[in-house]
């Protein structure tokens, strides 16, 4: 499977997003992104990258929309990221969405209910 891309509305901005199943957060940003949407940090965090560095993170929240489904996520918002949008596998499950490997699209499923 190749990269997933997808169209994204973040408080009623749209961009284009890298969907990535290997982060096990919510959504990132770049600094210019947040700027934009205005965001509020509310905390700090820290990130490890693909290539072992320790990244901080501002974290703030927002409603993240995907194909008509919509949810409040954690935003964080990482000051050299070399795209705008990263959306993560813990929004995806919030709003019932996996990848499928065999288009790299997203799929709707659901919400599971456990």
């Amino acid at each position: 499977m190749g990269l997933a891309f997808a169209d994204v509305e973040i408080n009623g901005v749209k961009f284009r997003a890298l969907v990535d199943t290997g982060f096990n957060g919510d959504v990132l940003v770049s600094k210019a992104v947040a700027e934009k949407l205005g965001l509020v940090t509310i905390g700090e965090s820290e990130r490890k990258t693909v290539d072992n560095r320790v990244v901080k993170t501002k974290v703030s929240y927002g409603k993240l929309k995907v194909f008509g489904a919509e949810s409040y996520v954690l935003i964080e918002v990482v000051e050299e990221m070399p795209l705008d949008v990263l959306i993560g596998v813990r929004a995806l499950e919030a709003l019932g969405f996996v990848v499928d490997p065999s288009t790299g699209t997203l799929r709707r499923v659901g919400l599971i209910a456990v």
